[in-house]
C-alpha cells in the first residue's frame, strides 16, 4: 500500500514538473517586449499555468495508479 502511495506522489511530482515547464517554455516564447501586458493578465497565466500543472499532476498519477491494478 505504502508503495502504491508513493509511486502515486513520484508520478504526480513528475506530471507536475514537465506541465508546469512546457507551460512555462510556451509563455516564454510569446513574450513581446514592445506590447507590454496588464499586471491581471500575468496573475491569471500564472495560475492557469499552476492550476493546469496540478491537473497534469493528478492525471499522471491516475494513469499509474491504473497500469499497476492492470498488473
Amino acid at each position: 500500500m505504502l508503495e502504491t502511495i508513493l509511486g502515486c506522489l513520484k508520478w504526480a511530482a513528475v506530471g507536475f514538473v514537465v506541465a508546469f515547464a512546457l507551460m512555462k517554455l510556451f509563455e516564454a516564447s510569446h513574450i513581446h517586449d514592445d506590447i507590454p501586458k496588464p499586471a491581471f493578465k500575468i496573475r491569471q497565466t500564472k495560475r492557469a499555468t499552476f492550476v493546469l500543472s496540478t491537473f497534469a499532476a493528478m492525471l499522471s498519477a491516475l494513469v499509474w495508479l491504473l497500469v499497476q491494478k492492470l498488473d
